[in-house]
This record gives structure tokens, C-alpha cells and sequence, in this order.
């Protein structure tokens, strides 16, 4: 599992909800397997809350500006 990427199977999107601003709260929930796979590539013995929220909103940044970067 260590050389493993994830895929969309791992997370299952609860809830977007739009706030006044343009933002947006989105609830997803994670699988066994991807809190797993999560710790291996952290290193983390735990997977926290916030430590999965931070891990999944860098990994979306990330994605989000190579994709506006092959648009540029």
C-alpha cells in the first residue's frame, strides 16, 4: 500500500454547502482504507480530524493550481 495513491472510492462526499462569501463547507466521509493509507504516508500513528482535513484541503489546492496551470 505504501507506493499506493488514492482513489475516489476512499472518500465519499456527504454535503457542500455555499456560503455568502463563495466559500463552501464540504462533509466527506473516509474510508478504513484511506485513513490507512493516510498514516502510512504521514507517518502518523493517528488519523485526527483536523489532520485529515488539513491533509485533504492541501492535497485540493495542490490539484486545483496544476490543473489552472496547464489551463494557463
Amino acid at each position: 500500500m505504501e507506493n499506493e495513491s488514492f482513489n475516489e472510492s476512499m472518500l465519499e462526499i456527504i454535503e457542500v454547502v455555499d456560503a455568502e462569501d463563495g466559500s463552501a463547507n464540504i462533509t466527506i466521509d473516509v474510508s478504513d482504507e484511506f485513513i490507512a493509507a493516510y498514516k502510512l504516508k504521514t507517518g502518523k500513528k493517528r488519523a485526527t480530524k483536523k489532520g485529515i482535513a488539513k491533509y485533504i484541503e492541501d492535497h485540493l489546492r495542490k490539484e486545483l493550481l496544476e490543473k489552472v496551470r496547464k489551463n494557463v
